[in-house]
């Protein structure tokens, strides 16, 4: 049975609880700046704006889009940011999990 509990913006579905597609979208993109503010303020707009260039943007954010431009960015560096974002994640928003397509679900 699925329950949505509109003060919380969650949705659960048996032991689960989700977040709605806005709110993991805002989550993402917060881990992700605050992943990026570790390298400074002026790198962290290149590369939001390179990010945008490449359809990434808050409006539009997944995991597996993230890794491949970072990737394409960075190489291997990409990890780093990658695990940083992951770490923030699971601190702020320990409810929230990841499903098989690395999407926070």
């Amino acid at each position: 049975m699925i329950k949505r509990n509109m003060s919380n913006n969650k949705v659960t579905n048996g032991n689960n609880t989700y977040a709605d597609y806005a709110l993991r979208r805002r989550v993402l993109w917060d881990a992700l700046q605050g992943a990026l503010s570790m390298l400074g303020e002026s790198s962290m707009k290149a590369i939001i704006h390179h990010l945008s260039k490449r359809g990434v943007n808050i409006n539009n954010i997944s995991i597996k889009e993230l890794e491949v431009v970072l990737y394409s960015l960075f190489g291997d560096g990409a990890n780093v940011i990658m695990r940083e974002m992951y770490k923030r994640l699971e601190k702020e928003h320990p409810e929230l999990v990841l499903d098989d397509t690395g999407a926070v679900a």
